[in-house]
C-alpha cells in the first residue's frame, strides 16, 4: 500500500469518527430535553392532599343536623362522614342506663355532591325492610328482645316505626326507624329527589314507652341540601277548600278540657294555733269579809242581783271558789259568774225601795 492509499484511509476515518460524535451529541441533548420535561408530565397528574379525617371527623353539636327535642337527651358528641353522594352523622345523646351501648341518634342526608373528584366511597340507600329493622336492632340493641308496634303513626315528617324492649334491671330501650322522602310518582332528577335516613337507639331506667316515644314525635330536621331540586318532603299540601268560607266555623283548639291560658292553683290558708304560754300560778285567795245584812225597811223589798265581775290576772277568785284560776294570754277572758248556791237566802243584799218618785215627769228620776 502506498502512501496515497494510506491518506484516503485516513481520510475515511476521520470523516467517520466526526459522524459518530455528532450522534452522540444528539443523543445526548434530546435525552436532556426528556428528563427535563417529566416534571411537567408529574405535576399535571398530581393531586390535592387528603388530611387525616376527612371522611370521618368530630364536629360541634351546633352543627347536628338533626336536634332531639328540647326534653333531652342531650347531645354529647357528633361524628359526621361525607360520601360522594350523601352525609351521614352519628349524633350521641346522653344516657344513664345500665344496657350495654350508647343511645344516639343517626341521620343520613342523601343528594349531596362529591367534595372529592377521585373518591369512590358511594353510600347506599337502603330501604326501609323488616329483615333490615331486625339486623340493625340486633347490632345495635344485642340481647335485648325487642317487640314491634303493630300502630299506624306519623310525625310531622311521615309515618314511621318503633319497637320496645326491657333491658337488664329496670331499662326500657326503644328503636324507630323513618324513611323520608317524595312520593315515588314525583321524583325527578330535576325536581324532589333526595332522601333522609332516621335511626334512633334509646336505653333509660325507669323510663315508660309515652316519654320514649315522644322522642319520635318532637326530633328537629335543621339540615338540608344546598339544590333547587333537593327536596325529600314532596309537594306542600294544598290549602284547604273551607278556610275562609261559609260555614265552616274555625276554633281555638279542638273540643277539650284543656284551657288556653293554663288556671293559677288556689293558696290554701292553713291557720296554726300559736302553743300556748306556761300557766301563772296566782296567789292564795284571801277569804271574802262576811256579808250583813241591812235593817229591812217597812216598805216592800226588791232583791237586785250581785254586779258581774271580770276575772283579770290580779283579782282574786269568788267567794265560794276552793281552787285557784289560771289564766293564758291566748284565749280570752270569760267573765265569771259566782253561783247561786254559794249564797244563804239571808245573805242576799236587800235595797230599800224609793220613798219618792216623781210619776208626772214621765221618766223615773233618783231620790235623795
Amino acid at each position: 500500500m502506498n502512501v496515497r492509499d494510506l491518506s484516503v484511509l485516513l481520510g475515511m476515518a476521520e470523516k467517520h469518527l466526526v459522524r459518530k460524535q455528532k450522534m452522540s451529541g444528539l443523543g445526548h441533548l434530546g435525552a436532556a430535553v426528556l428528563f427535563s420535561g417529566l416534571p411537567l408530565l408529574a405535576v399535571g397528574c398530581a393531586g390535592q392532599p387528603l388530611q387525616m379525617g376527612t371522611f370521618a371527623k368530630n364536629v360541634p353539636a351546633e352543627q347536628a343536623m338533626v336536634l332531639p327535642p328540647p326534653a333531652g337527651p342531650g347531645i354529647v358528641s357528633v361524628i359526621e362522614r361525607r360520601y360522594n353522594n350523601a352525609i351521614d352523622q352519628d349524633i350521641f345523646l346522653y344516657t344513664s342506663a345500665l344496657t350495654p351501648g350508647q343511645n344516639v341518634l343517626k341521620a343520613q342526608f342523601f343528594g349531596t355532591a362529591s367534595p372529592f373528584k377521585l373518591s369512590d366511597n358511594t353510600l347506599t340507600s337502603t330501604p326501609v325492610t323488616e329483615a333490615g329493622v331486625a339486623s340493625e336492632m340486633r347490632r345495635l340493641l344485642p340481647g335485648v328482645r325487642m317487640e314491634r308496634s303493630s300502630f299506624f303513626v306519623q310525625n310531622n315528617y311521615g309515618p314511621f316505626g318503633y319497637a320496645f324492649g326491657r333491658s337488664a334491671g329496670s331499662d326500657l330501650c326503644m328503636y324507630g326507624w323513618q324513611q323520608v322522602r317524595s312520593p315515588a310518582g314525583t321524583v325527578s332528577p330535576l325536581a324532589n329527589h333526595g332522601s333522609i335516613q332516621i335511626r334512633v337507639r334509646i336505653c333509660e331506667a325507669n323510663a315508660t314507652e309515652q316519654k320514649l316515644l315522644a322522642f319520635m314525635y318532637n326530633y328537629t330536621i335543621t339540615g338540608a341540601v344546598d339544590d333547587g331540586g333537593w327536596n325529600p318532603y314532596g309537594e306542600p299540601q294544598p290549602v284547604s277548600s273551607s278556610l275562609g268560607g261559609v260555614g265552616a266555623p274555625i276554633y281555638p283548639r279542638p273540643a277539650s278540657t284543656e284551657t288556653i291560658v293554663p288556671v293559677l292553683p288556689q293558696r290554701a290558708v292553713v291557720y296554726t294555733r300559736p302553743a300556748p304560754a306556761p300557766a301563772v300560778q296566782q296567789p292564795q285567795p284571801v277569804a271574802a269579809a262576811p256579808v250583813t245584812s241591812a235593817p229591812l225597811p217597812t216598805g216592800p223589798v226588791v232583791s237586785v242581783p250581785r254586779p258581774v265581775m271580770t276575772q283579770t290576772a290580779a283579782s282574786a277568785p269568788p267567794v265560794g271558789s276552793a281552787l285557784p284560776v289560771t289564766t293564758s294570754p291566748s284565749m280570752p277572758r270569760a267573765p265569771l259568774v259566782p253561783s247561786p248556791s254559794g249564797l244563804s237566802a239571808a245573805g242576799r243584799a236587800s235595797v230599800p225601795a224609793p220613798s219618792c218618785a216623781d210619776t208626772t215627769s214621765g221618766a223615773a228620776n233618783a231620790c235623795r
